[in-house]
């Protein structure tokens, strides 16, 4: 009688460019999957009888599917034809945006902090018209204004600017305290990649006022995606099989060409999976008898 041989596969999948360089454990996956495609050419009974007089069968594709569960930034570039980048740590002073109040500002990199927001007007100017909405700073002082009625400014500059929330007439044009240029910390929230202006804020407006803002980004990665056309890789699963108490087992795939995830999950209640396929090619590097050109399986006894 044959011995059974059952099979539950476990173990690490390293993938390594064919170009060169080292195979890299790709982490946890729980789907590792070959699929055989064929082609039948099928040539009927034309005697009598019916049937087929012949057939042949031609293997049309061989693919590959994974899940991995391991979200790295190496196999984030993979699923997503993208190249990693490294993101350094490094301070950034008085860059200038235009925030929205209910609006989010996103930043450069990842993961601000020691971030300061300060609204950033430009200076009062002479016989100058302005609109309602826009603000500006006096020559001195912390605080800012905005103008609550357009008109032209003064020749000269208002010689006392209220800093208790009123309001100053240049020229036709008049202007109302808003407070302090800087941001208290309540008055803006700091997210992953940017700060987020409140709804209700006084001092940034609907329509977008100018601030500056500094910070310190993290070290990251950063992940440009869809600007390779897709690379070929040598596969190889370093494997075992559970159901013949741990007996090694390897396969080795020397040509595998992936396409794009077509699922990336980046809301969801559960641990995301990255789903691949990947077509095994011919190694036309390989030859001789009954060697293969795709893919060996090595089993222990």
């Amino acid at each position: 009688m044959p011995t059974q041989t059952s099979y539950i596969g476990e173990g690490h999948i390293y993938l390594g460019l064919r170009s060169g360089g080292p195979m890299i454990d790709v982490g946890q996956v729980d789907e590792f999957k070959l699929e055989v495609s064929e082609e039948t050419k099928k040539l009927n009974n034309y005697q009598g009888g019916g049937g087929l007089a012949d057939r042949v069968d031609l293997i049309d594709s061989v693919s590959v599917s994974l899940k991995f569960r391991s979200i790295t930034p190496a196999n984030l570039a993979m699923a997503m034809r993208g190249g990693v980048e490294a993101l350094t740590s490094s301070a950034i002073a008085d860059q200038s945006h235009t925030a929205y109040a209910g609006g989010f500002l996103p930043l450069d990199g990842i993961g601000p902090t020691g971030v300061s927001v300060m609204v950033n007007p430009a200076g009062w100017t002479a016989t100058t018209f302005k609109t309602i909405g826009e603000v500006v700073k006096p020559t001195t002082g912390i605080h800012f204004y905005r103008c609550t009625v357009g008109g032209t400014t003064a020749s000269a500059e208002p010689t006392t600017w209220p800093t208790d929330g009123g309001t100053v007439t240049d020229g036709t044009a008049t202007w109302k305290d808003m407070g302090t240029m800087a941001l208290s910390a309540s008055e803006f929230q700091i997210m992953s990649a940017g700060v987020y202006i409140p709804e209700q804020s006084t001092k940034i407006s609907a329509t977008g006022t100018p601030v500056k803002v500094s910070y310190t980004k993290a070290d990251g990665d950063l992940i440009q995606t869809l600007v390779n056309s897709g690379d070929e890789y040598r596969l190889f699963f370093d494997g075992s099989n559970k159901a013949r108490a741990g007996k090694a087992l390897s396969v080795d795939m020397f040509r595998v060409k992936f396409s794009a995830t077509k699922d990336l999950s980046l809301i969801g209640d559960d641990f995301v999976s990255l789903p691949l396929t990947a077509e095994l090619l011919k190694d036309d590097s390989r030859t001789g008898t009954g060697i293969s050109q795709f893919c060996t399986i090595s089993m222990a006894r």
